[in-house]
């Protein structure tokens, strides 16, 4: 199950994350209410808790809305709006919702619209074409703020998102509120304000929790849309949201989690999952009710199997509000791995951040990542994902929309825990290079599994890459629910930076922590040296089919593959290979590697600080201290290994080989011809 983090997270339009309600999320509730803190460019006011009732509690299935009905509404206060300001608010309504509705046809618009805007315009879009409208009207006589339908007519033809939303023009200046009803659902209060002077919309889904701990963590803009139709929700929904993927060390029991989400108009009292581990089964009981489109989390665990290996785990519904369901149409699996704890691989650590030269903050991502290179020179990568400026790529959007969730700047580390690239995240770090805990929480997990770049060779007009890439198990399995995924990075682009600390800090750089106290005295704006760039992914989720099922213990799988270096690179030598080993299931970076690439031109002598390698009377010689060199075939194996100390000399017979030495400095791969 993936992991996703709360954040008050601004994002452009193109940048809105999946709809999946994180599970830590949809449970957390706080009693205590603390004090109102601002936030820039937010434009909240004072807190005014008027209240409207709902105008029904019952919930009706022909309403496609991600709101309970039995929510009163709150209204929100912001500052005031200004003359010739637009504000928008919108929400998107999830796949998993839309779906109960295609063919239906949206006939009335249920919302609350603020006073003060002569001139408000009524619009459907699908959020990942926001250039295309669907459905759009101008409205000059709704009435202003109280529950009011306002027509509409349009036709649900398929099964997608939809932004549903309207944007209010003002001629004079008058008080703005936000009407927003406690929800389950991610995206659901979207605000668009010119004078923010962003682009696209900011996600306000938490900002009461975020600055009141309000214990309803999202808030939905008050948006219902009235269809006529055949399709529409049913009585009683529920639906299992996945079994988690877990791993455990040998020895320790088989703790998992499931979600179940009810997509029917009536609160389930309670519900009764199934769950099989091999012969071993169980029952788990939920017996608190759940309302519409709310989500319950649990967690139990079954017997651990008994040697290294990776099984399948299945959860079944198998009884809801004490009457029996079919179990076979509501099965889920996932799945428990357990490593030997004398076998467990420490991870590589793979921080993808997420960045931007707009981005005044960011500076201190980039900060983060220099230190933690020198901190950790042989265990961490770096991959800097930029987006909003000239260095952003359309490959790394869907990492950005489900990883990004903390907003600009911030990381993932592993796909597994995300935060600000500096501070790190609350669960697992905090502080000054903060991050090194997460990095930490990481890398002791268990791990079942290397990853070594055998060959990475730039060809001789730099437009390919030819690459060999090989993963050994410490665990069995039936499947093979793994696959590698490959990154190019490049170093040295040249970018305009934003800079936020000389103005917020400029008259206290001592409240700024002393790595970062530099960028109090650089310019607001100023030309950086990016390296670590994401220029090209494979893909998110890996190459199908280069794993081989079953994977077996100690046995070595290797892959090779071709990648066209794209137009984008600026200096191909520049470029570095980052190669990923990814679970299939989970999504997260069970391990990774990476290399400078080398020109595919075979050469006889080559030298670095960490060691020499030169060819002489049909020997590879290599000479050096401190370090370790491995001499792989052509086919990917490994046909030499050496502690360097000194001088190791390999007689082989002629061909190609690639050499790859390695010491405090980092680590890096030549290409041999005896």
């Amino acid at each position: 199950m993936k992991r996703l983090y709360l954040g008050l997270a601004l994002f452009a339009l193109s940048l809105i994350p999946t709809l999946a309600q994180p599970a830590a999320v949809r449970e957390k509730h706080l009693e205590e209410a603390s004090t109102i803190v601002p936030v820039a460019q937010s434009r909240l006011g004072t807190f005014h808790a008027t209240m409207l009732a709902p105008e029904s509690s019952l919930q009706d299935p022909k309403d496609l809305t991600n709101l309970p009905a039995d929510s009163a509404i709150l209204h929100q206060n912001f500052n005031p709006a200004l003359e010739n300001d637009t504000v928008t608010y919108a929400t998107i309504l999830a796949e998993d919702i839309v779906e109960y509705f295609v063919g239906n046809s949206i006939k009335k618009i249920r919302t609350v619209v603020p006073a003060g805007a002569p001139t408000v315009n009524l619009w459907i879009m699908d959020p990942d074409t926001p250039e295309d409208t669907l459905y759009q009207k101008r409205i000059d006589d709704c009435e202003r703020e109280v529950v009011t339908e306002i027509p509409c007519d349009y036709t649900i033809d398929k099964c997608r998102k939809l932004m549903v939303g309207y944007t209010m023009y003002y001629t004079d200046g008058a008080a703005l509120w936000a009407p927003v009803v406690p929800c389950n659902r991610l995206s659901s209060w979207l605000v668009e304000d010119s004078q923010t002077g962003k682009k696209g919309f900011l996600d306000y889904t938490f900002m009461r929790y975020m600055l009141y701990r309000d214990p309803n963590l999202c808030y939905g803009v008050y948006i219902h849309c009235l269809t006529e139709g055949e399709g529409g929700f049913k009585p009683y929904d529920i639906k299992l949201e996945g079994v988690s993927h877990t791993r455990n060390f040998l020895g320790k029991s088989g703790n998992f989690s499931i979600g179940i989400t009810n997509y029917g108009t009536e609160k389930v009292p309670s519900a009764k999952l199934r769950c099989t581990l091999g012969d071993a089964s169980q029952d788990i009981n939920y017996d608190k009710p759940i309302g519409f489109l709310y989500y319950a989390y649990l967690e139990s665990e079954l017997p651990s199997p008994t040697t290294p290996m990776r099984v399948p785990i299945t959860a079944r519904l198998v009884e809801v509000g004490g009457e029996s369901v079919s179990a076979e149409e509501s099965g889920e699996n996932g799945s428990i791995t357990v490593v030997d704890p004398k076998l467990s691989v420490a991870r590589t650590t793979v921080m993808e951040e997420f960045t931007g030269g707009w981005c005044g903050w960011c500076p201190r991502g980039a900060r983060a990542i220099e230190l933690l290179m020198k901190k950790y020179p042989d265990t961490f990568i770096p991959i800097a994902i930029h987006s909003g400026d000239e260095l952003e790529q359309d490959d790394f959007s869907s990492i950005i929309r489900n990883y990004a969730t903390n907003g600009f700047p911030s990381c993932a580390i592993n796909r597994l825990t995300t935060g600000d690239p500096y501070y790190g995240s609350s669960e697992h770090g905090g502080g000054n290079l903060g991050i090194t805990g997460d990095m930490k929480y990481v890398r002791e997990l268990p791990c079942e599994a290397t990853m070594d770049i055998n060959s990475a060779e730039l060809s001789d007009d730099a437009a390919s890459i030819s690459v060999s890439v090989s993963a050994k198990f410490s665990i069995e399995c039936a499947t093979a629910p793994y696959s590698f995924a490959f990154v190019l990075t490049e170093d040295g682009l040249k970018l305009a930076q934003s800079n936020y600390y000389p103005i917020t800090y400029g008259d206290n750089p001592t409240d700024v922590p002393s790595d970062l106290r530099d960028l109090v005295s650089m310019g607001t704006k100023y030309v950086a040296e990016m390296d670590h760039v994401a220029r090209y992914l494979s893909t998110q989720h890996g190459i199908d089919g280069n794993l081989n099922a079953p994977i077996v213990m100690d046995e070595v799988q290797t892959h090779t593959y071709t990648l066209e270096v794209p137009s984008n690179v600026k200096e191909a030598k520049n470029l570095h290979l980052v190669a990923l080993l990814l679970d299939n299931d989970s999504g997260e970076i069970l391990n990774a590697a990476t290399c400078p690439l080398t020109p595919s031109s075979g050469i006889n002598a080559w030298s670095t600080d960490a060691a020499q390698v030169s060819v002489a009377d049909g020997c590879l010689n290599i000479d050096g201290q401190n370090g370790e060199a491995s001499i792989f075939n052509a086919a990917g194996q490994c046909v030499g290994h050496a502690r360097l100390n000194g001088n190791s000399s390999f007689r082989l017979a002629p061909g190609c080989y690639m050499v790859r030495t390695s010491d405090a400095t980092g680590t890096r791969t030549i290409k041999i011809v005896l």
